[in-house]
């Protein structure tokens, strides 16, 4: 079973048609590493599915400090949904932290399409749900757990991630220095 199919299926069993009429609107594209997917104030068209590679969402305030809110591994979606879905300008810088393969889609005709296909509504449903499970993880986990237990969280998550980004971004991930995450990584 090709990539697309089997991400599509790990969610919801589609019709051939809708399945056919899904991928046509799918275009595989890579990005180089430091590519912004999404710029700060850009209205976005498209979401993309992550086939390999590492992206990261972030924000930068008037100091400019980066605050990395969201690192997106493969197999997933990833793209500024809230400025998709409201069609108004980027919050958020989507940076591609290594070079990137990705299935690109245009969210509004994909929308339309879903429309007409009940089961791509119901797919589309099925991941609306895991971003939302998703982000809701991550506002407990920086609740309730202190930032080794974070930290710890991130390695099960994303096996190799030291080697795989900056630890800058990791801290940041963190909500953490990169003088503690220094600290947490000696201990751990």
């Amino acid at each position: 079973m090709d990539f697309f199919k089997s991400f599509v299926y790990n969610f919801h069993n589609i019709s051939d048609d809708s399945y056919k009429k899904f991928a046509a609107l799918t275009t595989s594209t890579t990005f180089l590493k430091d590519h912004k997917i999404v710029k700060i104030g850009q209205v976005p068209a498209n979401f993309y599915i992550l086939k390999s590679g590492i992206v990261r969402a972030f924000v930068i305030d008037d100091k400019g400090k980066e605050y990395t809110r969201t690192i997106y591994t493969p197999i997933g979606t990833t793209g500024n949904l809230s400025s998709l879905i409201t069609k108004e300008p980027s919050n958020l810088i989507y940076e591609c932290l290594t070079d990137c393969e990705v299935l690109q889609c245009n969210y509004e005709d994909f929308y339309k399409l879903s429309l007409k296909h009940h089961d791509l509504s119901i797919f589309h449903y099925k991941v609306l749900e895991k971003v939302y499970i998703r982000e809701e993880s991550k506002i407990l986990d920086l609740t309730l757990l202190d930032a080794t237990n974070r930290y710890k969280k991130l390695q099960q998550q994303i096996p190799n991630i030291d080697n795989l980004i900056n630890q800058y971004h990791i801290a940041s991930y963190l909500n953490i220095t990169p003088v503690q995450l220094s600290r947490i990584r000696k201990k751990c």
